[in-house]
């Protein structure tokens, strides 16, 4: 992971929070079983989309989850925050944006290790080439709560504190043993 540097001052990260809450009902409830519905469904006709999200999910079925309980939520730009905090994170990484969403995992929730299967990969490598992926900590720093990659991690950072992925496709998980929500400002995209 590259520190880009805290984005504290150009975006109030706290006036997110507070939008993705009030919008929480509209939230978008991410749970095992509405991944595999949904990605049954949407890749049907993709064997490679739907045996990696078979590959995702048959990894935490092996691994002895309790499935029922990995839940997390995600809010995107323009429907539940302003699209302005996408754009003006888009100009501070210089980046163009294709999949932006802001995820919220509860307290005592586990979002076990994974890489995020994207269905339009293939296109957007065709198009743009290169895909990047950017994380910013949009919380204070949260005791318990944090994000892991393979020899990597964040936690207790600061509120701002923005990263670039040294592979958009990193295996990662998060977890939160906190007292309140972690929040982290995604960004899948493509340089110029």
């Amino acid at each position: 992971m590259i520190f880009l540097g805290n984005t504290k001052d150009l975006i109030d990260w706290n006036s997110v929070i507070s939008d993705c809450q009030q919008n929480f009902k509209n939230a978008d409830k991410n749970t095992v079983t509405s991944v595999v519905d949904r990605s049954e469904a949407e890749a049907k006709d993709d064997n490679g989309l739907l045996s990696a999200y078979r590959e995702v999910i048959g990894n935490w079925q092996t691994a002895g989850y309790k499935l029922d309980q990995v839940v997390w939520y995600d809010y995107y730009p323009g429907e539940h925050f302003p699209i302005e905090v996408q754009d003006s994170f888009s100009q501070f990484i210089n980046a163009k944006p294709l999949r932006v969403f802001v995820s919220e995992v509860w307290p005592g929730v586990t979002i076990p290790y994974h890489w995020d299967v994207e269905d339009k990969e293939e296109e957007w490598i065709d198009k743009y080439g290169q895909l990047y992926r950017f994380v910013c900590c949009m919380d204070n720093p949260n005791i318990g709560a944090g994000l892991f990659f393979d020899k990597e991690f964040l936690y207790m950072n600061k509120q701002g504190d923005t990263f670039e992925w040294s592979n958009y496709k990193n295996y990662h998980s998060s977890a939160n043993g906190g007292d309140q929500p972690s929040y982290y400002f995604h960004f899948l995209g493509y340089k110029q």
